[in-house]
């Protein structure tokens, strides 16, 4: 069987799954025969697993930051249920909490961005690897906010920290006692659960410079 056959079936196999689990094999089976292609100098099929594999990160990525929006308060579920029907965690999954982060940062990035990133990456190197996508994923990112609430809030953090006081984590706390007490959370928390788990992922991944290639 072809590199290019067996691209194309892991392509087709990939926008067919729906659950992180299904993902995740596709993605250690295309790492493996990318080793196992460097070892045999096959540029070709370098090319195509490397790609299969950044590709399957995306993908689960996008499963991840999907059920986290539907899932709202335990923000770590994929699209795999387990036996008590509840979203399994990251571990359950297989996954730490870095990779999630990182396989999320690469599926925020725009279509048109990672598929030129993808042909910039095999035309320079030969391969495309995760650190190469999340080096692009990060230019994708929104500049932080500016104007005079945003300077405000910022000194605002900066004076807390000053006093040994992190609001950051003062707000946390709260917000998690809240999430605890309650037994559901409505759409318009869904959401803003969804767009604070997003930014955590971002932020967490900014101080981790160990990325996989």
């Amino acid at each position: 069987m072809s590199a290019l056959v067996r691209y194309e079936q892991a392509r087709t196999a990939l926008a067919e799954c729906h659950r992180v689990d299904e993902v995740k094999d596709i993605r250690d089976k295309a790492e493996a025969m990318a080793a196992y292609a460097r070892q045999a100098k096959d540029s070709e099929l370098i090319q195509y697993a490397t790609e299969i594999k950044v590709r399957a990160e995306r993908r689960c990525g996008e499963l991840l930051q999907r059920t986290e929006k539907n899932t709202g308060a335990r923000g770590v579920g994929s699209a795999l249920a387990s036996s008590e029907g509840t979203p399994p965690t990251l571990r359950e999954m297989g996954l730490t909490y870095d990779e999630s982060s990182r396989y999320q940062q690469l599926a925020a990035m725009p279509d048109a961005h990672f598929e030129t990133a993808v042909a910039t990456a095999k035309a320079t190197a030969g391969e495309v690897t995760s650190a190469f996508m999340l080096r692009e994923a990060k230019k994708a990112r929104p500049e932080p906010a500016k104007g005079k609430k945003a300077e405000a809030l910022r000194e605002e953090l900066k004076q807390a920290a000053e006093r040994g006081v992190s609001m950051l984590t003062t707000y946390a706390a709260l917000t998690l006692r809240t999430l605890r007490a309650m037994d559901s959370v409505t759409d318009q928390e869904r959401v803003v659960l969804g767009e604070l788990a997003d930014a955590i992922a971002a932020m967490t991944a900014q101080g981790s410079e160990t990325c996989e290639n």
